[in-house]
């Protein structure tokens, strides 16, 4: 669908591992923000995804949807949420905070958080997959003069 002009305006788009609010203040912190999962085998597992919008332009209640697709968009999405944004007026500033869990994705490569709002592409984000190899297990550390059982000689 193309762009009528009356879309919110994307400020920002990120993924990150949490998103914390202040109950008081109503500030968000965005904690590990990422752009790049590795993993050891796949399908691979993430056990939690967040994604911050922070959108302005926007007219009153407007629904908005997070999807997160492989870049051929050859399989049904990783995931989609949906939610609302409340645009006090144009100029305001909404922000929507969504949280994932268990995430599967099929294969490495690259994938896009995409949002949509009224049908229509606003922004999008690349998110790579990225198959890792083990960490080889590091050699024991040879023995200090610490660890002997038996007491120096003296000179």
């Amino acid at each position: 669908m193309s762009r009528t002009g009356l879309e919110p305006d994307v400020l920002s788009l990120i993924v990150c591992d949490q998103i914390i609010t202040d109950r008081v203040t109503g500030k968000q912190s965005l904690i590990g923000m990422f752009s790049r999962i590795h993993a050891l085998k796949f399908p691979a597992t993430q056990p939690q995804l967040c994604v911050f919008v922070s959108m302005t332009e926007g007219r009153g209640q407007t629904p908005v949807m997070i999807r997160i697709i492989d870049t051929e968009d050859s399989r049904p999405p990783v995931v989609q949420g949906q939610g609302t944004m409340d645009f006090k007026n144009p100029r305001a500033i909404a922000n929507l905070a969504l949280q994932f869990h268990g995430l599967i994705f099929p294969e490495p490569g690259e994938y896009r958080v995409q949002i949509y709002s009224g049908g229509t592409l606003l922004r999008e984000a690349r998110l790579a997959l990225v198959e890792t190899k083990p960490r080889p297990a590091r050699p024991p550390e040879p023995p200090g003069p610490e660890d002997l059982d038996e007491p120096l000689a003296d000179a």
